[in-house]
């Protein structure tokens, strides 16, 4: 079965509104969503929780979704929040 993908670019700016747009994307029928986290530089606590409701909508819908460009200081934070194991990532 081909892969149906999204890529959608995180800003650092706009990344609540980004994370919200992505999480409302999930129900479009795409298998699999990449996120470019490569101009995000930290996230927020509010920012973390989006991510969050994100991974589990993903969970929910059965959809792959991978982070790109994701710098240590988010890897950590992402660790922390026990949401490693929910996301793929690449450089």
């Amino acid at each position: 079965m081909p892969v149906q993908s999204v890529l959608l670019e995180m800003d650092r700016a706009q990344l609540a509104a980004a994370l919200q747009r992505a999480t409302e994307m999930l129900n479009g029928g795409d298998s699999e969503a990449v996120l470019d986290f490569s101009a995000v530089e930290r996230v927020d606590p509010n920012e973390l929780k989006l991510i969050e409701k994100l991974a589990a909508l993903a969970g929910e819908k059965s959809v792959k979704i991978v982070l790109h460009g994701v710098n240590v200081g988010i890897y950590k934070a992402l660790k922390l929040a026990n949401l490693t194991g929910r996301f793929s990532f690449e450089n």
